[in-house]
């Protein structure tokens, strides 16, 4: 029985101090865990461990990061590796940037992050309704050049880009506070133009160029011209036809004929003065002729004024004035008796009127062109005289015993000159006086066929009519005369 007691009395200690025992191992437990608790909740001790206190600049800068976000931050390049002098480790072949970026002038951005502007672009640019390829169709496109090697990657990025900025203004349009419209009229603030380079420029491009310099040139101040001068001149061997009424009677034989014409122009503003030269004259060897070894044809002298101010587009107010008269004495066949002389006869023409003139060139041609000139004038006087006693005056229309006369009446005169090419051209002049009465015409053409410079062929017509003459009775042209001559020598014209 006292046994029994004893060992209930050890088994009651022992129960109470093992109670004991795992009380106060429980309150330390409990106390370590609140300490562990209270270890993590402190953000400021936490914060100590990791950071140091940098007194000079007031911040904090951590002293390690995690590792698994250390080599997550090195695989992406973001922060590469350093060796123990703190410089960063790079391969031999990294390149940052491209040769063609320079940070003078650029701003290397994200379009993604900027921004949002609206555009007025909601539907996308490469909309289409029609049906797209199923996804069981795995037909690929053929390609020379894969798409990886060209801007289809950069133009698919540009795409994405837009879909996602149109996709947020459209969901969140109370957020978009800038507009488009608003930057049209928004100078810029600098525009750089890129030349554009050619393969060829560095293979043409010499080391050393050579310089041109600009030679220094005297100035000269060109003075207007006006007036023109020019000139025809002509010797040639003639086959002549005459009317049996000519005024040596009519000899039709081969002859030398002498032509000069010089013609002065002066044009200003509205002013023009014309000055026109010429003497022709016509000589044959008449072996039947026992008074004369030679005999003259055609001889005369002959100058034409013409004076005028322009009145409206090709119309000018003109007075004009024409001279003629022989030089040497002209006889019949066998017979001492004058038909010409100097100032027998002398005619002089004078009026006044309008002119009427123009100039057509052809566009393709510039030697092919027309000149027509048409004088009118209503108020024209013509005046003959016969001053040598020798020279029969009914020949040139003056009342026998008189050595002149003078009519009152109106004149028509045309000049044409047309050039078919640069060898070939035709001149015709035609003269139509009257007094009312009596009518005085005078027709003359001419056409120049050039070989060259200084040999041409010519073929001439002169045709007259007269009714102030009394006709001859030779022949049946009555009132009517003509000259005809072909012709080929030498010619110079300037």
């Amino acid at each position: 029985m006292r046994v029994n007691k004893v060992y209930l009395c050890f088994i009651i200690c022992l129960f109470i101090f093992s109670t004991s025992v795992n009380a106060q191992n429980t309150g330390l437990v409990r106390q370590q865990k609140d300490s562990i608790l209270k270890d993590i909740t402190n953000i400021d001790r936490q914060l100590k461990k990791i950071s140091t206190r940098d007194t000079t600049k007031g911040f904090s800068a951590p002293l390690r990061i995690d590792s698994a976000y250390a080599k997550g931050l090195n695989a992406s390049n973001l922060q590469p590796l350093r060796d123990e002098k703190g410089l960063l480790i790079l391969k031999n072949d990294w390149m940052p940037f491209d040769d063609h970026v320079s940070f003078r002038d650029t701003v290397i951005f994200d379009p993604v992050f900027l921004p949002v502007v609206f555009d007025g672009k909601i539907l996308p640019s490469d909309m289409d309704f029609l049906s797209k390829k199923s996804e069981n169709d795995t037909t690929s496109e053929f390609h020379l050049i894969s798409p990886d090697s060209t801007f289809a990657p950069k133009l698919a990025r540009i795409k994405e880009i837009e879909a996602e900025r149109r996709q947020y203004y459209m969901n969140n349009p109370q957020r978009i506070k800038l507009n488009a419209f608003h930057f049209k009229n928004i100078p810029l603030l600098k525009e750089t133009i890129v030349e554009k380079k050619s393969i060829f420029q560095d293979l043409l491009t010499t080391d050393d160029p050579i310089g041109i310099n600009k030679p220094e040139v005297e100035k000269i101040r060109i003075k207007p011209v006006y007036w023109i001068k020019t000139g025809e001149h002509s010797l040639q061997i003639n086959q002549n036809e005459l009317s049996d009424n000519w005024y040596n009677g009519g000899n039709s034989n081969f002859s030398i004929i002498n032509y000069h014409k010089l013609n002065v122009k002066y044009k200003k503003n509205k002013t023009s003065f014309e000055n026109t030269f010429e003497w022709r004259l016509n000589v044959q060897r008449t072996p039947a002729d026992e008074f004369h070894k030679i005999s003259i044809i055609e001889d005369y002298v002959r100058n034409s004024s013409l004076f005028g101010i322009t009145a409206f587009k090709k119309w000018s107010y003109n007075v004009n004035l024409k001279i003629e008269t022989p030089i040497f004495r002209g006889y019949p066949v066998n017979s001492e008796s004058r038909v010409r002389s100097l100032f027998s006869p002398l005619v002089v023409n004078s009026g006044i009127g309008m002119r009427y003139t123009t100039e057509n060139i052809s566009p393709k041609d510039k030697y092919k062109r027309l000149n027509l000139s048409l004088e009118l004038s209503p108020a024209s006087i013509n005046y003959t005289l016969v001053s040598d006693t020798m020279v029969d005056e009914t020949r040139y229309g003056v009342d026998k015993g008189k050595k002149s006369k003078l009519d009152l009446g109106s004149t028509v005169k045309a000049d044409i000159s047309y050039s078919f090419n640069r060898y070939n051209k035709f001149t015709s002049r035609i003269m139509y006086f009257t007094n009312y009465e009596k009518i005085l015409f005078e027709c003359e053409n001419k056409y120049t066929m050039n070989l060259n410079r200084f040999l041409s062929t010519s073929i001439y017509f002169y045709l007259r009519y007269d009714d102030g003459v009394p006709p001859t009775k030779k022949g049946d042209w009555g009132y009517f005369q003509y000259n005809e001559m072909v012709g080929f020598g030498l010619t110079y014209t300037w």
